[in-house]
């Protein structure tokens, strides 16, 4: 896993002028309900809320958490496909802000680099948000804008 990350990271930093730092986050595996309870709480606190699909029979798929500096996978990530890889690449995106201490008006706009990322990531493999995720233009508009 840590040379996964360590080439997410020097991928990040050469396409998405994001800072490289090498102190990687904690990567853990959680249950839906797990994943749903921290996303309303990450919610709360303004934070990083994570990639929510656009089906409902599908919930939150991978949280970042801003004060413990961990990952959270859903539980059966294995990393093996290109979609799965832009959650992780997703999530970096918001490590690598947390540490270099960027800031944002609001927590929807730090969505927009990350979901530039994930999409270019699955663009190396001929895919995009919206054929892996079912994440259409008008969703990432609402996902990644502050609305006040």
């Amino acid at each position: 896993m840590e040379a996964l990350l360590t080439a997410i990271v020097v991928w990040l930093s050469a396409n998405y002028d994001l800072p490289a730092s090498f102190e990687h986050p904690r990567i853990e595996f959680a249950s839906a309900k797990v994943m749903s309870s921290r996303f309303y709480e990450n919610i709360a606190r303004q934070e990083h809320a994570g990639i929510v699909l656009n089906q409902p029979e599908v919930d939150v798929v991978s949280l970042y958490g801003t004060e413990t500096k961990t990952i959270y996978l859903l539980e059966g990530w294995r990393g093996k496909t290109p979609g799965e890889l832009s959650m992780l690449v997703h999530e970096m995106v918001h490590h690598l802000q947390n540490v270099g201490q960027l800031k944002f008006a609001c927590a929807q706009e730090r969505e927009k680099l990350a979901y530039k990322a994930q999409d270019g990531w699955l663009g190396l493999f001929g895919s995009d948000l919206m054929r892996e995720f079912q994440i259409d233009p008008f969703s990432l508009l609402v996902k990644t804008n502050c609305f006040y």
